[in-house]
């Protein structure tokens, strides 16, 4: 009968290509990963890898059960977490990570809440990209994120996503901008004009870039705001635009052709299985789902 520890180190092995990069990830020795795998290979009597120079090679075999052993690990982990914290914890701080499309109004929701309901809890809001963010989030069961609802990066992360709606982008430059003195804007007039970029955007939305030779990739959503006010031209969510557009600071570009229709986005929220166990957890995702049916 095979282990939920041979089934990891085979899977390890399989991502990894090889049996000492799986070792380091699961900070084993290399001799311990080879063991093990040889073990489901004597038990079953096949073959699951093959050396070729300094990679581990999977089998046909191999590749036709990686899916469902890949399945059963990850089942396993979260059960394991979610035994470790079978009991409630109270948390002392909270990391929020976020990105650009993270909505202004539902931050100050968040704020509201924890305020009232937990005066105690120190909240900080990260920005990151989100490559940088699903290895940290399972560091600990106080580690949350909303982004972009892309999912393919995540399935290696014993992680809970929750998807909560779609919105809109829209282009937008100044009102006195040269765009909106044309009767229908067309591709070859944006590449006239200086283009701001989110960082964000760079990954989430790569269809999105360089449509002008003159670009800037901007990090932060405040700087970019100020810039567009000034200048050129910017892909904006509508909610973040929201304000500048009542105060007629910047204003919607409507296209003839290509982006004739807002960009979607989507939205999900990210945590830990392990964040389910705290004092936090059931208050917060309402008030996330509250503003999500309102706003998404």
């Amino acid at each position: 009968m095979f282990s939920y520890e041979y089934l990891k180190s085979f899977c390890t092995t399989y991502d990894e290509h090889s049996y000492s990069n799986a070792a380091r990830v699961l900070g084993k020795d290399r001799t311990t990963i080879r063991e093990q795998v040889k073990a489901l290979e004597d038990s079953y009597r096949v073959e699951l890898f093959t050396i070729e120079g300094k990679k581990a090679v999977p089998t046909e075999f191999a590749r036709s059960i990686y899916k469902q052993s890949k399945l059963l690990v990850q089942n396993s982990d979260r059960l394991h977490l979610r035994m470790l914290e079978a009991y409630q914890q109270e948390l002392i701080h909270l990391d929020f990570y976020h990105d650009t499309l993270m909505p202004n109004d539902l931050v100050v929701e968040i704020e509201s809440y924890v305020l009232k309901e937990h005066p105690n809890l120190i909240i900080n809001w990260l920005h990151r990209n989100r490559d940088e963010v699903f290895a940290d989030i399972v560091t600990g069961h106080n580690k949350v994120a909303i982004m972009q609802h892309r999912m393919e990066n995540i399935s290696e992360y014993p992680i809970t996503a929750i998807k909560l709606g779609d919105g809109d982008f829209s282009a937008y430059a100044r009102v006195e901008s040269p765009l909106f003195q044309i009767p229908l804007v067309q591709l070859e007039d944006l590449q006239l004009e200086t283009q701001y970029i989110s960082e964000n955007h760079t990954k989430t939305m790569p269809e999105w870039l360089g449509i002008s030779p003159y670009f800037r990739t901007v990090s932060n959503n405040d700087m970019l705001l100020e810039l567009v006010k000034k200048n050129g031209w910017a892909l904006l969510p509508n909610s973040l635009a929201a304000e500048l557009v009542a105060t007629k600071k910047i204003r919607k570009i409507e296209f003839k052709e290509l982006l004739n229709h807002s960009a979607k986005f989507g939205l999900s929220f990210f945590y830990p299985m392990s964040f389910e166990s705290t004092n936090v957890y059931s208050g917060l995702l309402e008030v996330i789902r509250s503003y999500s049916r309102k706003y998404l």
